[in-house]
């Protein structure tokens, strides 16, 4: 989590080095020793009722097969610490806030932010309000991970000898904080109010900001203007350091494509469902493909390491994936405290005590104690800052109000249910327990129908939008409670027989209720849509427009850059300014023209906003399309650079972003646009949380694949602009189109493969099919290349 290596890791990864390059053949031998025994039996195992069977097909694929449904998921929870043991480790870890003692000083802040939300103290809570049944499914595989960690032989995987720890018995709360720190990446909008904040405390206007937010004409709601006591009673310094504690770890991460027809508009006469999740890329990879059955019980499709749940996939009778909804489901309240009594804050009917309680931390072998406080609105998250006693003389504090940190939140119990349903109607029951982060589900059934429900809890305030941090000690912008079921978005068999979504804006059935307005811009959801209208609906169909590089930004935008430019130029820029008028918007690996696209509305991008924004226009990062499009075409005053004498025009900022563009391009691939490859400076980029941050391993162990697309096409290619390119960093690490004539032939890709050991034949397994988009399927009877038996 932190930049730097501290000296604990530096040792071990030192000690690693060497026995990769010095030691040789015997210590690769011994580190060889961490992989799994993937045949043979497994005996006297405590919680395991009858024998289970673990078979992997030869990429190994984990199929299980048992009794009943508990010790299917004793063994779910074997294979699992056996394939991403130190995936896991991290993640609990992370959730409970104890990286520090890991990596030192360096991860305290984090520690320090998430022990103030409480995720793990929450995820505990979700264990005890678990029906039994539940309860009963969640310990079983729980029981299998320490099976695992009780019989395993050998070293450990070698992250944790890096490390120099050893794993911790599992507990069912390590499960369940997995989807609390989901949420709070899936409903990332206090980072957009902290941003905004500071942006006005800059100088810059609410009419400019909310440009910076546009979307496209027809598509947007309009800004309240908000009250700005909150942001003119606290420091931007203090904004900047907030920004700063959140950990990356809770960084938005929010896009996705699904979709679902209807057997009206399919080969089959039944269904067709297909999606893509997109998340930041990693290694391992953190989805985890499974089939796991039992008598009357079956999973099969997308899991994740250390959660007993399927997250997406189907049970032979219902289908589904998701979508991120963009929600406004997060507000920063910006409370002041007591003159009199900086112990104590206001409320509308005078001062209150905080909540407190005291949070132990380990850091370097010290014992350190964090007070964490929280108010009626919720918990004290500037208290995680370094200079958080700076509050008592400035007078304020920060709170963030959530659903995820709600005590009562129903979500995980929701996701056990939805596996269980085994109708759309019985689907739909389940979510509505479904709490946070709020998704838009899609769902389809073997008798014919399908479904869309944007389900989670979507506060009603009192007052405005929650669009910057609000004041606190009034009432009047207050959650008073969450909207209704019935509100929110859906649309259950819909006439034209298609439901779509990919994160445009959603609608409730009372189109007043405020959701959000931060919505994606839809050219995704329009080319979707488009080659849906042009297709036979066959899941190959759906499978080859999942691909689909397409970007229909580029071919409104690239027209509007081109009529200004001052004329055809000369030399290189004609050749470029040629080919761009020409290009069809395809952002194919092999093409020049989506890299002078990508280089030159990058560079437009901050010409337009970096005079204006300063120190701030890293924070703000991606290119809005709605923004581009609304300043080239109606807002002029942007294309000023106001660092200067002159007046400069669109025109000039067009031409100059051009130049800056062909610049870039020529430093990296040459000033022959022939050899130009978007593919050769846009490549899939997954780094380990350990291998990445050392020199040496990063360059060898961090997997790179060349990729088409980019942030408004279907196969999602968003980038991270730097000197070494555009590496892809965020997009679809999973996608699966299901055929719901057949189930059993659905088609799941992942990345990477099964195995996070980087001695594994299975680390990389599922890559290349995942590169060429070609799909590997979870039937009831694969190929077997291991079996491994469980027993009693």
């Amino acid at each position: 989590m932190a930049s730097r290596l501290t000296p604990r890791l530096a040792v071990g990864a030192v000690l690693v080095i060497l026995a990769v390059n010095f030691v040789g053949a015997m210590g690769l031998l011994w580190m060889r020793g961490s992989l799994p025994e993937l045949d043979g039996d497994v005996t006297d195992l405590q919680g395991l009722a009858a024998p289970v069977s673990i078979l992997r097909d030869p990429a190994g694929t984990v199929h299980i097969r048992a009794e009943t449904p508990e010790d299917a998921l004793f063994a779910l929870g074997f294979a699992h610490a056996q394939d991403r043991l130190w995936q896991m480790e991290m993640t609990r870890r992370i959730g409970a806030g104890r990286v520090s003692e890991l990596i030192g000083e360096s991860g305290l802040r984090f520690d320090k932010m998430l022990r103030t939300l409480g995720l793990y103290r929450l995820a505990e809570t979700n264990v005890e309000r678990l029906r039994p049944d539940t309860r009963a499914q969640l310990d079983a595989y729980v029981a299998g991970v320490n099976a695992y960690l009780e019989h395993r032989s050998g070293p450990l995987p070698t992250e944790f000898v890096v490390a120099g720890i050893d794993p911790e018995p599992w507990r069912p709360a390590d499960s369940l904080v997995w989807g609390r720190l989901m949420s709070l990446q899936l409903a990332g909008n206090w980072f957009s109010e902290i941003l905004r904040a500071r942006m006005l405390k800059a100088g810059i206007t609410l009419d400019q900001i909310d440009t910076l937010y546009a979307a496209l004409p027809g598509d947007g709601i309009a800004l309240t203007t908000p009250n700005l006591a909150g942001v003119e009673a606290i420091g931007a310094d203090r904004l900047a350091d907030l920004r700063r504690t959140i950990p990356p770890a809770l960084e938005p991460r929010l896009a996705s494509n699904a979709w679902a027809l209807a057997g009206a508009h399919t080969p089959s006469g039944k269904p067709v469902l297909a999606g893509d999740p997109h998340l930041g890329f990693q290694s391992p990879n953190m989805w985890y493909l499974a089939r796991i059955e039992a008598p009357g019980f079956l999973r099969a499709g997308a899991f994740v390491p250390g959660v007993p749940a399927l997250i997406i996939g189907h049970n032979g009778a219902v289908a589904w994936s998701f979508t991120t909804t963009h929600s406004d489901t997060q507000d920063l309240f910006v409370e002041r405290l007591d003159p009199g009594d900086p112990t104590r804050y206001l409320t509308p009917g005078g001062n209150a005590e905080f909540q407190t309680r005291t949070e132990t931390l380990l850091v370097d072998d010290e014992t350190i104690e964090h007070a964490v406080r929280r108010t009626r609105h919720g918990p004290v998250v500037s208290d995680a800052m370094e200079n958080a006693a700076d509050a008592a003389a400035e007078g304020t504090v920060l709170a963030l109000a959530s659903p995820v940190l709600a005590e009562d939140d129903g979500t995980a119990q929701a996701i056990f249910d939805m596996g269980d349903a085994q109708t759309a109607d019985a689907f739909i029951e389940a979510v509505k327990g479904f709490h946070s982060p709020q998704q838009n589900i899609v769902l389809a059934d073997v008798t014919g129908r399908i479904a869309t429900i944007s389900a989670g809890r979507v506060p009603l305030r009192a007052g405005d939008q929650g669009f910057v941090p609000m004041p606190g000690w009034t009432e009047a912008h207050d959650w008073i409670g969450w909207a209704p079921f019935a509100a929110l978005p859906r649309a259950i068999d819909p006439a034209g027989g298609v439901i779509l979504n990919a994160n445009e804006r959603v609608v409730g059935a009372d189109p007043e209720l405020f959701i959000s307005r931060e919505f994606e811009a839809p050219f995704r959801a329009r080319r979707i849509a488009e080659l849906l209208q042009a297709g036979d609906g066959s899941p190959q169909a759906q499978a080859t427009l999942q691909a689909d590089d397409m970007s229909l930004f580029a071919r409104a935008v690239v027209p509007i850059m081109i009529d200004l430019l001052p004329g055809p130029g000369a030399g290189l820029e004609a050749e470029a300014i040629s080919r761009m008028a020409a290009w069809d918007g395809r952002m194919a690996p092999d093409r020049a023209e989506p890299l002078i696209f990508a280089a030159w509305i990058e560079a437009l991008h901050d010409r337009l906003i970096d005079d204006e924004l300063g120190a701030l226009a890293k924070d703000y990062r991606r290119v809005r399309a709605g923004t581009v499009i609304r300043v080239l075409t109606g807002e002029s005053a942007w294309c000023d650079d106001v660092g200067t004498g002159a007046t400069e025009t669109c025109s000039d900022a067009v031409h100059g972003a051009l130049s800056d563009a062909l610049t870039k391009g020529v430093r990296l691939l040459g000033n022959d646009l022939d050899a130009w490859r978007w593919g050769e400076v846009h490549q899939a980029t997954f780094t380990h949380r350990i291998w990445g941050r050392i020199p040496v391993l990063k360059s060898i162990l961090t997997m790179r694949t060349p990729t088409a697309g980019g942030d408004y096409t279907v196969a999602r290619g968003s980038y991270r602009p730097g000197e070494d390119g555009f590496p892809h960093m965020h997009g679809a690490g999973m996608r699966v189109v299901y055929d719901l004539a057949n189930l059993d032939q659905s088609r799941f890709t992942a990345a990477l493969g099964p195995s996070g050991n980087l001695f594994s034949p299975y680390a990389h397994s599922w890559h290349d099919r995942w590169a060429a988009n070609e799909g590997i399927t979870l039937p009831p009877y694969p190929t077997v290349s291991h079996t491994l038996m469980l027993r009693p």
